[in-house]
This record gives structure tokens, C-alpha cells and sequence, in this order.
């Protein structure tokens, strides 16, 4: 063996036993996870330097449809590996660093590695991420003007293929001294940062300090990470980074995100990455991510468990409600609207002859969310008799022979007979394959029976009401209608079949569940398809344009909406109302809720959305109304939240706490007791008293308007005795 074989052989040795001295070093920690994210991205920065050597071959001797998808992939790769590196720069800013000056109170000891004294300062990292940056920011530069060759109609001419091998070398060059950099980068952070982090913090630290950095990891980011993960690492590996993965997660639906997004196996769902877990990119992941425009965040900044876009926000939509609310509750009792006498409302409208068809759709559309609503809030006051019976007009009735297909959609009998075919349906087979069946090909030539809907169930329902402009309900607009997975009845959304459960009578359908849903139907040309961005009909007048301008291939929500930011949170698995994790808000594990990172006084309490409302005793989780977080970390609905302060009440029903910021109110108590001094004969009264804002106990001078707490100032305090101190006072 020469002397160069043996010197790399020595160094590729030392590079093992530094790889085993990390984990060693971090074994049973939270921190091995950190490690691993740092093999996936030297992995992957590895692959880019491969890629940018086969686009150099490409440019030089292959065809141009291989350059141009030589070029994609090197694009591709490099966003995915800036995006993750950001990601990771601006956690250890912001977590660990501060984690650590307030551990060691801003003299941070170095870490001796290999015997000697490592030097380490905060600001050394934080100028190696701006170097980082503007390194990323040219090799951008470089690759959106190698796109820009790329896209030249002449490509060929011999003065574009000598731009384009001077742009290439460039990369490459560039390439090599960037990946050189942040190799030298992680491996200081492994030698130097991290054995800081392991010695002056504890494991339960270190486990909730990864969870704050998981906290701000968007769902497309940690996608990025898994796909990482499934190129660079064994599987070993991978089996020890989801699992510490799941341990700074835990409490949280992170588990049914990976199993849902297929980056975990159904047959094994604690084992491993699935092995082939890539799953395709949503194909308007751009119009999903972009075209999005911003939203309003929920009051104190904390997000419901339920869809943030389905809201009730009657200033965000148009409705139509054919009589007055007055008229609507008119004979019944407390305000409740009995499924018969919605059928009433409804057989009115059905045969008023000066109403369109379109113009009847959304007047009984709107009459059925009006009612749903006031049933919700009247809820308490629903008679005893008001029981569901079987009627000739429900909802919900069987099958009964032909009607007319063209039929509009008022519910009446004719109108819920299920004969009428989609025009045509994309079946999904066994193999994965769509397959097409059409209404008029033979019965003996499919296997596949063709569903049937009623004529309701097929007519299109608009956002707008009676202008009919708009497709989609009165909770959201959109361009296609969801298929009960179990029932196999189309219904607008999640929330129209809620409402027809509720307020119809007959046979109610179970809760639709969003996951679960497979198929949706194009509302304009009735299509019945695998649930996706857009219709898949080529004879459909929406020519790709999709079902609308946010979808989510997770929780199959379409939303259509121009001024809403949506995105959907691995952690609590569900859609929400803002621009994203890490932009305007975390995901705090502790309370498994979202919550805006404008929120500096946040007060955790496990679990806060998985209980009931204190007022009106519905899940939190799953609610569609806004939510109100209190001062003291519990939640309630912000309508339960308005009628409760109407009572003059301002403690939390559950821990007794001020709800608010209550100095103003009591700087007028403080005021009010100057202004009444006590009679003579309770001048030497006093009060023990215990506070229940700071939970503190004491003897204070008794007074009528109240007593205020002399620790904290507050007059939230409850009185457990009363003493005369006439004879102290002589």
C-alpha cells in the first residue's frame, strides 16, 4: 500500500471514530436526531455535486431534453437542500444559542475536542450562516440563468453551448467550494456546538428544546426531510430518527401525518420509513403554496383543531335567506327550527313559481345553513318532542324509480331518487390505474357498477347564493363535491353534510370524514373522479383549471378563497388559517396547538384543545368556530367567550383565574374604595383572603367593593374569614 493509500485510509478512519464518538456521545438523547439531519444533508450534497457532473456530460455530448431534465433535477435538489439548511441556520440561532447563554448566563465555556480547548463563539456561527446565504443566493443566481439558457428555442447554435459550459463550470466550481463549507460547518457544530448543548442541559431540556425547533418545521420542509432521509440514510438510521422524531412530537398527531402522507407503513406503523416512501409532489403545489393570499389570524392568536377555513364569518360570504330570522323561529320553541318545519320552509320555496331553479338551489342552500346556525346556538332549548320521524320529503330516502335526469335540486321525494349517473367515472383500480367508465357503454363490459346520485346531489350549489357566479357553499368556494366514503352521497362539504344531518329527518348519514374521502365530483361536467387538484375529463370546461386556488391532499380541502393563507400542520394534521409554521406561527407541543409566534405571553397547558368548552361543553379540537385563549392558557369558543363577559364575569370557569388584563378594571375598584371609606365599626375589620391569581394567602382591610390582594394587586380573591383586630388596635 503507498503512502497516499495510507494516508486516506487514516483519514477515513479517524472520519468513522468521529461518526461513532457522536453517537456515542449523544446516545438515548434527542440531539441523535440533529445528527442524523446532518447525514441526510451531506448526503444530499454529495448527490447535488454528482447531478451538476452529469448536467457538465449533458452539455457536452447528451440531447437536449436529457440537459433540460439534468437541469431541473440539479434546480430541484438545491432548493430542497437551501430550504432544509435555512431551516436548520435559523434554529440554531434562535434555539440553541439563547439556550445556552442562559444556562451558562452568557459565558459559554469552550468544549475541549481531541484534547484541546475549542473556542466557541455565538457570533463565529452566526457570520458562518451569512456567509452560508450569500452563497446560496449565487449558486440561485447562477442556476436561474442556466434555466434561462435552457429555455432558448436555439439551444444548439455553438454560441449558446459555449454560454452554457462557462454557466455550468461555474456551478460546478461554486458547487465544490459551497459543499466544502457547510461540510466543514457540521462537522464543527457536531466537535464544538453540540457537546456544549449535551453538557449544560438536560435530557428533558434538550427533548423540549427539540421540540421548539421541530415546532417551526413546516410540513413541506420535514417532507423534505424524510426524503432526505430515504436517499442518505440506512435503515437503521432512519429507525432512530423517526423515533426521536416522534419522542420530541409526542402528544401530537404527528404519527397519522407520516402514516397519511405515506412516509410510514400501514402493516408497520412504529417500524421504519417506508422503504419506497417518496410520495409525488401535489401537482398545483405552486397555486397551493402561492396564490394563496393572506388571512386573518384568530383572536389572542390561537388556532382551532378544526378546518380554520370553515369559519362561520358571515361578512366572508353571501347567503340567502328567504325570510327574516324573526319569521323563521316564529312558533316554535326558544328558537329552535324542527326538521318538519324546515321542510315547510323548504316545499314553499320549492314550488314558488317566481323563483328560477338556480335562484330556489341557493335560497334552500342558504335556508339550511341559516337554520343549522340558530339550531346551534338555541341547542339548550330544543323541546323534548321535537324527535326525529320518517317523512315522504327527507333528506335521506331510499331509492325510487327513474326521475328526470335535468331535474333542478329542490328536495322534494322526486328530487332524492338516486337513478341518475355521473357523466362519466375515473375509477381508480386495484393496481393504481384510473380507469374510465362511461354511462353508455354496456353493463356486461364493465365490472364496475356505476353509482348513482338524485338529482340534489348532482346539481351544482354556489358560494355566492342567488348570483350564481360562484361554485361551492355557503362555508367555502369550490368546484367539485366530496363522496361520503361510507354512504356514497355527495355532499359540497364536510359541513353540508353536518347540517343535513343535524336538520334532517328520516335516515341521517354518518359524519363525514375528511380523511377518508376518496372520489369527488366536477360540478361542471359531473364527473365522478379520484379526489385531486383538478378535474381529469378532458371534455370538461375547466380545461385544468383546478377545483380551486388551495387544496389539501391530506385533508381533501378545497378552498377557493383570494384572501386566505392556508396550511396544513403536521402536528395537529389538519388545515389552518395562516401563512405557515415558522412565518407566523409554532406548533407548541406541550399544548398540541397552533399558535401565532406574535403570542410572547403564551401559557402552556397540556392537551388544551382535546377538552370541552367550559361554557358549552363541545370539543374544541374539532370545532368550526374561532376560539378565544384566556390570560391564564384555557380555551373556549369566542362566542361562549362574549355571552360569559356579558354576565360581568372576568375569571376562567375552570382554574378561577382573571381572563384578562385586568388593571384597568381594577385601578377603578382601587378608585371606588378611596371614594366609600368604611364605617367606623369596620375600620379594625379585616379579611384573610386567598388570591386566585397568584395563589397567595393573607390578612387584608376588609372593604365592600373588595379585597384587594397585596402581593399582586388583584381583586380576584376570595374571602375565608373575617376577624375584629379592636383589641390589637388598643
Amino acid at each position: 500500500m503507498s503512502k497516499e493509500e495510507n494516508i486516506s485510509a487514516l483519514f477515513l478512519s479517524e472520519k468513522v471514530d468521529a461518526k461513532q464518538h457522536h453517537r456515542e456521545l449523544f446516545k438515548d438523547c434527542a440531539l441523535v436526531e440533529i445528527i442524523h439531519l446532518h447525514d441526510c444533508l451531506r448526503g444530499s450534497l454529495k448527490a447535488l455535486e454528482h447531478d451538476v457532473q452529469d448536467l457538465a456530460k449533458a452539455v457536452r455530448s447528451g440531447s437536449e431534453e436529457q440537459q433540460r431534465m439534468l437541469e431541473k433535477k440539479v434546480a430541484g435538489r438545491f432548493q430542497v437542500i437551501w430550504s432544509v439548511f435555512r431551516a436548520h441556520s435559523s434554529a440554531e440561532d434562535e434555539f440553541i444559542w439563547p439556550a445556552l447563554q442562559r444556562k451558562t448566563q452568557g459565558r459559554i465555556q469552550g468544549h475541549k475536542h481531541k484534547g484541546k480547548d475549542a473556542i466557541i463563539e455565538q457570533e463565529e456561527y452566526e457570520e458562518d450562516h451569512a456567509d452560508e446565504e450569500r452563497m446560496f443566493s449565487e449558486m440561485d443566481r447562477l442556476l436561474t440563468r442556466l434555466r434561462q439558457y435552457f429555455l432558448k428555442p436555439d439551444l444548439s447554435r455553438p454560441s449558446n453551448i459555449q454560454h452554457t459550459e462557462q454557466v455550468i463550470t461555474a456551478i460546478a466550481q461554486h458547487t465544490s467550494t459551497l459543499s466544502q463549507h457547510l461540510m466543514h460547518h457540521l462537522e464543527k457544530e457536531e466537535t464544538q456546538c453540540m457537546p456544549l448543548v449535551a453538557q449544560h442541559l438536560s435530557k428533558e431540556e434538550i427533548h423540549e428544546l427539540v421540540g421548539q425547533i421541530m415546532g417551526k418545521r413546516s410540513a413541506d420542509t420535514i417532507a423534505q426531510i424524510m426524503t432526505m432521509a430515504v436517499q442518505s440514510l440506512n435503515e437503521a438510521d432512519r429507525i432512530e430518527m423517526v423515533k426521536y422524531m416522534k419522542q420530541a412530537m409526542s402528544g401530537t398527531f404527528f404519527d397519522r401525518w407520516l402514516l397519511m402522507s405515506g412516509w410510514m407503513s400501514h402493516d408497520a406503523p412504529n417500524a421504519d420509513i417506508a422503504p419506497n416512501a417518496r410520495p409525488e409532489p401535489p401537482e398545483n403545489d405552486e397555486i397551493a403554496v402561492n396564490e394563496v393570499q393572506a388571512g386573518e389570524a384568530q383572536n389572542r392568536n390561537l388556532k382551532r383543531g378544526a378546518d380554520v377555513e370553515e369559519q362561520d364569518d358571515d361578512t366572508k360570504r353571501a347567503r340567502i335567506v328567504p325570510l327574516e330570522d324573526e319569521e323563521v323561529e316564529e312558533g316554535n320553541s326558544g328558537g329552535w327550527t324542527s326538521p318538519e318545519e324546515l321542510e315547510k320552509f323548504i316545499r314553499a320555496i320549492a314550488t314558488n313559481p317566481a323563483l328560477t331553479a338556480a335562484q330556489k338551489n341557493s335560497t334552500i342552500q342558504g335556508l339550511r345553513d341559516s337554520v343549522w346556525k340558530s339550531n346551534k346556538k338555541h341547542r339548550g332549548s330544543r323541546p323534548a318532542a321535537a324527535t326525529v320521524v320518517n317523512s315522504t320529503t327527507s333528506f335521506h330516502q331510499p331509492r325510487f324509480p327513474s326521475t328526470e335526469p335535468g331535474r333542478p335540486a329542490l328536495v322534494t321525494a322526486s328530487s332524492t331518487r338516486r337513478v341518475t349517473p355521473p357523466s362519466m367515472y375515473f375509477k381508480k383500480n386495484k393496481a393504481g390505474k384510473v380507469v374510465v367508465i362511461s354511462p353508455n357503454d354496456s353493463p356486461s363490459l364493465s365490472s364496475e357498477p356505476l353509482p348513482l346520485f338524485s338529482a340534489s346531489e348532482m346539481a351544482p350549489t354556489y358560494h355566492d347564493g342567488a348570483a350564481a357566479s360562484v361554485l361551492g357553499c355557503p362555508h367555502y368556494a369550490r368546484a367539485c363535491k366530496l363522496r361520503h366514503p361510507n354512504s356514497g352521497r355527495l355532499y359540497t362539504c364536510r359541513l353540508c353534510c353536518e347540517q343535513q344531518r343535524e336538520l334532517a329527518s328520516g335516515d341521517p348519514d354518518d359524519p363525514l370524514d375528511r380523511y377518508a374521502v376518496t372520489e369527488v365530483l366536477c360540478m361542471k361536467c359531473h364527473a365522478l373522479q379520484p379526489a385531486g387538484d383538478r378535474c381529469i375529463n378532458a371534455e370538461c370546461e375547466s380545461r385544468g383549471k383546478p377545483f380551486s386556488k388551495y387544496f389539501c391532499r391530506i385533508c381533501h380541502l378545497y378552498d377557493d378563497a383570494a384572501n386566505k393563507n392556508i396550511f396544513h400542520c403536521p402536528y395537529c394534521n389538519c388545515c389552518r388559517l395562516g401563512k405557515g409554521l415558522g412565518i407566523d406561527f409554532r406548533h407548541c407541543m406541550r399544548c398540541n396547538a397552533c399558535v401565532s409566534l406574535a403570542d410572547d405571553d403564551h401559557q402552556c397547558i397540556p392537551q388544551k384543545l382535546q377538552g370541552s368548552c367550559p361554557i358549552c361543553h363541545e370539543s374544541l379540537f374539532q370545532s368550526t368556530e374561532p376560539l378565544r385563549g384566556l390570560k391564564c392558557g384555557h380555551v373556549m369558543h369566542m362566542s361562549c367567550f362574549t355571552e360569559y363577559r356579558r354576565g360581568h364575569s372576568y375569571t376562567c370557569p375552570l382554574c378561577m383565574r382573571s381572563m384578562d388584563d385586568m388593571k384597568d378594571y381594577f385601578a377603578m375598584l382601587d378608585a371606588a374604595v378611596r371614594m366609600q371609606p368604611m364605617p367606623a365599626a369596620y375600620l379594625t375589620t379585616k379579611s384573610n383572603i386567598y388570591c386566585q391569581d397568584c395563589g397567595k394567602t393573607g390578612q387584608v382591610q376588609y372593604h365592600f367593593v373588595g379585597l384587594k390582594c397585596s402581593d399582586c394587586g388583584s381583586y380576584n380573591t376570595r374571602e375565608m374569614g373575617r376577624v375584629d383586630c379592636s383589641d390589637e388596635v388598643r
